[in-house]
């Protein structure tokens, strides 16, 4: 069994327009809902995730998903 991290995740709904690239790169912390519209499985994934997240954070096109905790500002995200 993985740790819990000291990440939180949340994601709206209501601004997603189902690209589903966050389920593509995570798909053991995000899915899709009958509509496509993405659904956040882990809310508290493991740190190891943490570039992967940040990554899906600023891939997401409607910057639906957002990700706290340590490591997690603009500067500590890869690419951005």
């Amino acid at each position: 069994m993985t740790a819990v991290g000291s990440l939180r995740v949340t994601a709206n709904p209501e601004t997603c327009v189902t690209s589903s690239l966050c389920v593509y790169r995570l798909p053991q912390v995000f899915d899709q809902d009958a509509e496509g519209r993405v659904r956040v499985l882990d809310e508290r994934p493991p740190d190891e995730l943490r570039r992967e997240l940040l990554r899906a954070r600023r891939g997401c096109p409607t910057r639906s998903i957002h990700v706290e905790g340590p490591g997690t500002g603009a500067d500590d995200d890869p690419g951005a």
